[in-house]
């Protein structure tokens, strides 16, 4: 967090001292908000945000112990340094106590206060980057190697290897459930930025009012609920990579300033006016060709050439069948140690059953199947009876048939609404719950899935309420 940009809140109650203060911290380059006690101080902590509170220990009405007690409670997050003349040691642990990040005993030099507010700010900044680091430590591990030996897998790795190296942007291209994270993973460890950042962002599960504040961060007082800044994901990769997974899903307005981004590496957090530096390599991710997507004006021409600088497309598994035994062998040794179990054998029956199937979830819908047999199998070999009962695929047509044999008047609205209930449920029941598959084979965005979802469930839940029949 640059200094240059802060906003500092001073609280003391002797005028000249608040004056020199804000003088000296004005000049350089901080912006400064001073109030005369803490009671001028409230209606302005409710109003503004403040990356740091400067107050004094010793103030007439409340003193400043007291005013940083009820700041804690009520903005646990809030960056407190107290200055006092009366620096025991006794104070300073009960400031520290209550909360402070740090104290400066008076008298103090200009020099010596902005080493304390740098430490603060140097803090925050370490605070925001932290957050992002635990939400990719805390995601699923994947295991960082393409499994396979079949054509479409040796030309995807051999793309991998060449592009490693090199700091150019990549478009990832396959079907839901391909492994396109995995390949974006691969490529991020096998290049210099290895020892940097490595950020996912999931765009088709952002609502598309926050996928900008969410890539570009935003400033205190940005929209409703903006109480501090923070850092987007684009700062949080700085030095390393940001994985822009369903690109086709980002809002044609926040498209514009991707496109500026990938082009001069510099942006505007929400709300701000000074333009943020980054260094960092963009992959992005996309479930369905972007081509037709700019032929329909729905994904700009400019930034579809812009991502797809160097292409890789990963091939569905039902066009990579002869991996399939090396992939169920990997999901079963990988799942048989996660679960404690010991060596775990599979027959060629097995195998042979599951290359009978076309996989409309690929690589991911055919890992959950190999983790359900090996749960409800006891034994140390999987049989063709331990297979689930996999749906065979139907065709998807033009049109889902309605038997309208006897019907001499039907209401279009409600007969249409229930068709979509009726479609909405067999996906999600085909693709058990998963809304990215379901959506997938819907043909739709996620978003899109995700939000009918929720208008049918608050119709059923209404349906429940008033006792009328769904």
């Amino acid at each position: 967090m640059s200094r240059t940009r802060a906003q500092i809140l001073i609280v003391e109650d002797e005028q000249m001292k608040r004056r020199v203060l804000e003088d000296a911290l004005t000049s350089s380059g901080y912006s400064v908000t001073t109030a005369a006690n803490p009671l001028e101080a409230e209606p302005l902590l409710q109003s503004e945000s403040f990356d740091i509170v400067l107050s004094d220990l010793r103030m007439p009405g409340q003193d400043g112990l007291s005013f940083l007690r009820g700041l804690k409670e009520r903005k646990p997050q809030q960056t407190v340094i107290i200055m006092t003349a009366y620096g025991t040691i006794d104070t300073a642990v009960e400031a520290m106590r209550l909360g402070a990040f740090d104290y400066i005993q008076k008298p103090f030099t200009t020099e010596e206060l902005k080493l304390k507010l740098t430490k603060a700010l140097h803090f925050e900044h370490l605070v925001d980057e932290n957050a992002a680091l635990r939400r990719e430590l805390w995601a699923p591990n994947a295991e960082h190697a393409l499994i396979g030996h079949s054509e479409g897998i040796r030309t995807v790795l051999d793309r991998v290897h060449v592009i490693s190296g090199l700091d150019t942007t990549v478009l990832i291209e396959g079907e839901s459930g391909t492994g396109k994270e995995l390949v974006a993973r691969i490529i991020h460890e096998a290049s210099y930025r290895a020892s940097g950042p490595f950020v996912p962002v999931a765009c088709a599960a952002l609502p598309k009012e926050l996928v900008e504040s969410e890539l570009f961060g935003h400033e205190a007082g940005a929209f409703t609920d903006a109480r501090r800044r923070r850092l987007g994901r684009f700062e949080c990769a700085h030095g390393g990579t940001l994985f822009l997974d369903d690109v086709d899903d980002i809002p044609p307005q926040v498209q514009v300033k991707l496109l500026r981004v990938l082009q001069e590496r510099c942006f505007e957090r929400v709300g701000g006016e000074q333009s943020v530096r980054i260094n960092v390599r963009v992959i992005a991710a996309t479930k369905k060709p972007l081509l037709p997507l700019v032929e329909d004006r729905r994904f700009r021409e400019d930034l579809y050439y812009r991502l797809a600088v160097v292409p890789v497309s990963i091939p569905p598994l039902r066009k990579r069948l002869d991996d399939i035994p090396f992939l169920v062998q990997h999901f079963v040794d990988t799942l048989a140690m996660k679960m404690n179990r010991g060596k775990v054998s599979v027959t060629p029956e097995v195998i042979a059953r599951l290359q009978r199937y076309n996989w409309p979830g690929n690589v991911r819908e055919l890992e959950h199947v190999v983790e359900r047999m090996i749960v409800l199998s006891s034994r140390d070999e999987l049989r063709e009876e331990d297979v689930p009962q996999l749906a065979p695929l139907i065709p998807a047509p033009g049109a889902v048939p309605v038997c309208l044999d006897g019907v001499t008047k039907l209401d279009l609205a409600a007969t249409m609404a229930e068709q979509e209930k009726r479609i909405i449920r067999w996906a999600l029941h085909r693709c058990e719950g998963n809304l990215a598959q379901a959506a997938d084979v819907l043909g739709v965005p996620r978003s899109t899935l995700q939000y009918k979802v929720s208008k049918l469930d608050a119709s059923e839940d209404g349906a429940r309420t008033t006792g009328r029949p769904e």
